[in-house]
């Protein structure tokens, strides 16, 4: 009984905390490395690049050629807080090499109905997403 009770219990804490460590796959193609997750199947950048505004963080992620291909994207807060584990710090998160920096979603956020001139990021440091003003300068990884 003692081993069972130790079995379902540790059962239970694994699917209880399955979701905070997402799998990813890297792979190279055409000398890029690409990462995919294995939870949403979207596929990312591993490069990224360091102080970007938001308008060109989207800029850059819409123009971006890479592993051979074209349809590149800034994710949205939904698809960037994906890749954060809450079981971690510094950085929060099971992506690799991820660094404990601010990343730009393509996601605004109105602080009222008279400005549009905020975005969302994640602070991969320990996970939070906030609001930020859009002329800021966080780094940025594309998503497809």
């Amino acid at each position: 009984m003692k081993n069972f009770l130790f079995f379902a219990t540790f059962m239970l804490a694994f699917f209880a905390f399955a979701p905070l460590f997402a799998a990813f796959n890297s792979s190279t193609v055409k000398g890029d490395i690409i990462v995919t997750d294995t939870e949403t199947g979207l596929i990312w950048q591993r490069s990224y690049v360091s102080e970007k505004t938001w308008q060109q963080a989207l800029a850059y992620c819409e123009n971006l050629i890479y592993a051979g291909y074209s349809d590149w994207r800034l994710p949205n807060k939904n698809e960037l807080a994906s890749l954060v584990n809450y079981g971690k710090n510094d950085p929060a998160s099971n992506f690799p090499a991820m660094p404990s920096e601010y990343f730009w979603s393509s996601s605004t956020h109105n602080y009222n109905k008279y400005t549009n001139n905020n975005a969302w990021y994640v602070r991969f440091y320990n996970g939070t997403v906030c609001p930020d003003i859009k002329s800021s300068h966080f780094s940025v990884r594309c998503v497809r």
